[in-house]
């Protein structure tokens, strides 16, 4: 199998170097424009206590403390994603509404809903990349495997009776595992919660046996002895946690990557984007921040509006084609 995406730590990181160089972007709009002048809301559109609802409330407290104005986290759940992100695409363009957003509601949900109030793409202005995070696979520790060869052994001795949590059809969670049981064979229960958190805790509960997400969510657990880390879907090894193997060491050629952004409603002022896009970059660069993202998981990529556009484009695509070949029909 093919890699389905871009090396994710190496092209964000080289795009991280090349910004200035590739796509100029005036440094000096932040200082042509007063803003904020009243409270920014940070609509997250998942449930709290996800990767996206926890980098958000990370980000609020860092964002433009010299402006006096408060950085409100929203989270607004629901289909996916699209509730929360439909309040954005239809809200003013004025930088005081945001998405914090990610690969799924804007790379994914296009090919899995027939009929989106909006337009993932066209319908929203790219403002700054995030991060990208580690994207594990983790297990329950009462199955009986203690390495990925292992849990696939087990899951082919075991058909249809190994289930794994997702935040919801759709949901990056969700396509990971989905993709790795078509590409392995496996026959897998696929059980959909409302959000990232819910699905974390479905797992810790003994509710289901796997899940597939970001390492903020599951590290301070794996810590605890409550979940044990299998497998991350990058292609190779993560540094961030080098004693986990890539599932493309069992499964040549096997990669998923995740990564996270903002946007706002098409339309923005350039001004204003180009202010966000500094201090966001800028916040990322706080020690404080940047010990938390590692902490996470996540590895902070400062790019431009452009840059963060190109990614996303070609994720869309790729994505598309992902979700067409595993058959998964359109909400």
């Amino acid at each position: 199998m093919k890699p389905l995406y871009h090396r994710a730590a190496a092209a964000l990181l080289s795009f991280s170097v090349a910004a200035a160089a590739a796509f100029p972007f005036h440094a000096n709009a932040q200082a042509r424009v007063d803003f904020p002048a009243k409270p920014v809301r940070l609509v997250v559109p998942f449930a709290p206590g996800g990767s996206t609802d926890i980098l958000a409330r990370i980000l609020s407290k860092n964002l433009y403390p010299q402006a006096g104005q408060a950085m409100v986290v929203e989270n607004i759940a629901g289909a996916g994603g699209n509730i929360g992100a439909n309040q954005v695409a239809k809200a003013a363009p004025d930088g005081y509404t945001i998405e914090i957003g990610s690969v799924t509601t804007h790379a994914m949900n296009g090919s899995l809903y027939k009929q989106l109030p909006f337009d993932p793409i066209k319908d929203f202005d790219t403002v700054a990349m995030l991060a990208y995070v580690v994207n594990v696979i983790a297990v329950s520790p009462s199955l009986p495997v203690k390495s990925f060869p292992e849990l696939i052994a087990y899951i082919r001795a075991n058909p249809g009776k190994v289930a794994y949590s997702s935040g919801g059809i759709g949901t990056h969670n969700h396509l990971t595992l989905a993709l790795l049981g078509k590409t392995a064979g496996l026959d897998l229960l696929h059980v959909p919660y409302k959000g990232g958190g819910p699905a974390v805790t479905a797992l810790l509960q003994g509710e289901v046996q796997m899940f597939a997400g970001g390492a903020s969510l599951l590290l301070p657990h794996a810590k605890g002895g409550k979940v044990r880390l299998i497998a991350v879907t990058e292609a190779a090894r993560s540094a961030l946690l080098p004693d986990v193997p890539s599932v493309a060491e069992t499964i040549p050629g096997f990669e998923v990557t995740n990564w996270y952004g903002v946007w706002g409603p098409r339309g923005l002022p350039p001004a204003v984007r180009a202010s966000l896009n500094t201090e966001i970059n800028r916040a990322l660069t706080v020690p404080e921040v940047a010990q938390r993202l590692g902490e996470m998981g996540m590895v902070r990529s400062s790019l431009s509006p452009a840059q963060l556009n190109e990614i996303l484009q070609k994720d869309y695509v790729n994505w598309s084609a992902t979700i067409k070949s595993l058959a998964i029909p359109a909400e």
